[in-house]
């Protein structure tokens, strides 16, 4: 038997404020129900699981319900049955009852389930909503009084487990952690999981994958190039992104991927100087836009490193930068440090010090007494009072501080 896993779909979600970003994601909702499809024709697959965050909101908006009702109208009257369990942004974790899945359960679209399992043939399939790291326990109880004797058994959570090796970090993943050794010890025959968005994240020592995002979400998954010292390199292309199969049979679960095609050419260039001017900066900008203005891409420009000398921030001109680029979307993000003003104020003062030292050694004709002098004024200017007293009081011989210690110096 084969059932495919999806997660992280998020519907409605606007990345970096655009409408066309919010349609590439209901693109590839739909375009995942196109391969759904091909695989029900080609190779029977009947069953669907979606791992949470089928929405990017509690609160959906009329299109973004339509276009999931459109998708799994489609699945429906291909005789496909979907079963759904809630992420963290599908529903309040305290308050879960009202959410878009339910409207989609009573419509007879989705098989929504929090907290309950289905049997289909020898399998049964455990649905929990999110949880926050500290109920976790309640998450492995229900799956444990869930579970049956004699069935293969599946849960379907939406939670980062413990150990799982992800390259990019997702906020809370913290707050939805669950403990792996609880899993282990459930001994269940495949996690159906979700939150973590990389593309077949496979956990060390269980068999659970992360199915990940239908489409790109965060810049580091970018096709990536680097500019530096009048070079263009390639780094790495856009990670891969799809859904799983799970081929389920007597010797237990099976998993493939299945890719998907992204939707638009996401690119990130980081551009790196170790003294970056304005006019140098144009230039290099006007090359990147010569050769990777692509129509409907959307571009990310890194410029890092060190301002030079004598040039702001404010003068690099962001907005003017954006301009060379006329079919693709940029975001220009200026990462750049000012010089650093210590190393000036040491240089001053080694010459003041240099000023200082001169003048002694015409008075006082002695280096050693010169250098301890140098070296109280040195501990001095950097607020090292004690270790001047304590220098101080080497060269006269006797204590410094204590009001009778100065009389009896004195006298």
């Amino acid at each position: 038997m084969l059932l495919a896993h999806l997660s992280d779909i998020h519907l409605g979600h606007r990345q970096y404020g655009l409408e066309e970003r919010l349609e590439d994601y209901n693109k590839a909702f739909l375009r995942a129900v196109d391969e759904l499809l091909r695989l029900h024709e080609e190779e029977g697959l009947e069953h669907v699981i979606i791992s949470g965050d089928l929405f990017d909101t509690q609160r959906p908006p009329p299109s973004i319900y339509i276009t999931a009702i459109r998708g799994f109208m489609r699945l429906r009257e291909a005789g496909m049955r979907i079963y759904a369990v809630r992420g963290n942004h599908d529903a309040s974790i305290i308050n879960p009852t009202e959410n878009p899945l339910v409207v989609l359960h009573q419509m007879g679209l989705i098989n929504y389930m929090d907290d309950g399992h289905v049997d289909i043939d020898n399998v049964r399939l455990i649905g929990v909503g999110t949880v926050y790291t500290d109920m976790q326990n309640k998450l492995f109880t229900t799956i444990r009084n869930h579970m049956a004797q004699g069935r293969l058994n599946i849960a379907i959570i939406h939670q980062y487990i413990e150990g799982a090796p992800y390259v990019y970090p997702m906020p809370n993943v913290d707050v939805f952690m669950v403990n792996e050794k609880p899993l282990l010890q459930l001994n269940l025959d495949y996690i159906a999981v979700g939150h973590i968005h990389e593309h077949g994240l496979k956990h060390p020592r269980l068999n659970a994958t992360y199915p990940g995002s239908l489409e790109i979400w965060d810049a580091r998954e970018f096709e990536t190039f680097e500019y530096r010292d009048s070079r263009l390199s390639r780094i790495k292309g856009m990670d891969p992104k799809g859904f799983l199969i799970l081929d389920v049979g007597s010797n237990g679960v099976r998993v493939r991927s299945i890719a998907l095609k992204p939707q638009r050419r996401l690119v990130r260039i980081r551009m790196v100087y170790d003294e970056a001017k304005p006019d140098r900066v144009r230039g290099d900008v006007s090359y990147i836009a010569n050769n990777m203005d692509l129509r409907d891409a959307y571009i990310i420009l890194e410029i890092e490193g060190k301002v030079a000398r004598g040039y702001s921030s404010r003068d690099f001109q962001v907005q003017e930068l954006r301009r060379f680029f006329t079919k693709s979307w940029v975001d220009v993000r200026l990462n750049l440090e000012r010089p650093q003003r210590v190393v000036e104020e040491v240089r001053t003062f080694s010459g003041i010090n240099d000023i200082i030292r001169t003048a002694l050694r015409s008075k006082l004709n002695d280096e050693n007494l010169v250098s301890s002098l140098m070296d109280i004024i040195e501990k001095v200017r950097v607020g090292n009072e004690d270790g001047a007293f304590k220098t101080l009081e080497d060269i006269v011989g006797v204590p410094l501080r204590g009001s009778r210690s100065i009389r009896d110096w004195l006298g």
